[in-house]
């Protein structure tokens, strides 16, 4: 019996392995987000701390995420982790959280873990959040590529392109803001794109090899396609 469950757990490792959770935290101490961190990367998941302001939510823990075969598995190992930290117990949504520019759109291989402990903020507050453009609030999908990709911008300094159908992660990258435009690097290669807050596109300045020669953009085409089905 014992080999049975080691091979399960071996399986399920090896299936969350390239699913990664946004990890976004309000009033919880810096310990207990480190254990959840530690927590959901013991699980097979890669799990990164977002820094990045978060819409005004109510006191609780949320999971963003876009359906797949290994959803519920998923989601219910990641409400085990809460409940095993003393957390609230998630309430799961699908694709989307909030409204405006910092809304949080997940798809595959991604997934949004909220957890609110204190939502005491000023109402100028959410006013600013909604008004307020930043790379870091964008996630981006391809355009004019013969694959369809995703680049994920993370608060720490990472970038990750993975493919849009699996959410299979191709690379990650170093990036800063630097003259007004995203530079990507790594070892020595180096990517430079034109940003336009206006319209919320990416455009490499060169012609990069795909998928670093793609325009990105902010808003992803098959997630409002299945929202329009499921109204």
């Amino acid at each position: 019996m014992w080999k049975v469950l080691i091979i399960t757990s071996v399986l399920f490792i090896a299936a969350c392995s390239t699913t990664k959770v946004h990890v976004y935290t309000s009033g919880i101490d810096q310990h207990t987000q480190q254990q959840l961190l530690q927590s959901l990367n013991n699980a097979g998941l890669k799990a990164h701390q977002q820094t990045t302001p978060m819409q005004p939510l109510k006191e609780g823990a949320y999971i963003i995420y876009t359906p797949n075969s290994r959803s519920t598995q998923i989601n219910r190992e990641i409400e085990q982790i809460l409940k095993s930290l003393n957390l609230p117990a998630p309430e799961s949504r699908l694709f989307s959280l909030g409204e405006g520019i910092s809304a949080h759109r997940y798809t595959k291989g991604n997934i949004g873990l909220y957890v609110i402990a204190n939502t005491n903020q000023p109402t100028d507050s959410l006013k600013k959040i909604l008004e307020e453009s930043s790379i870091l609030d964008w996630e981006l999908s391809s355009i004019s590529c013969t694959q369809n990709y995703i680049l994920d911008i993370m608060g720490d300094g990472k970038i990750y392109i993975s493919t849009l159908e699996d959410g299979k992660e191709i690379t990650s990258l170093n990036w800063k803001i630097q003259d007004k435009q995203l530079v990507l690097t790594k070892l020595f290669n180096r990517y430079v794109y034109d940003i336009s807050e206006e319209k919320k596109i990416i455009t490499p300045t060169q012609q990069y090899p795909e998928p670093y020669g793609c325009q990105f953009r902010s808003n992803f085409d098959t997630v409002v396609h299945v929202k329009n089905i499921r109204n």
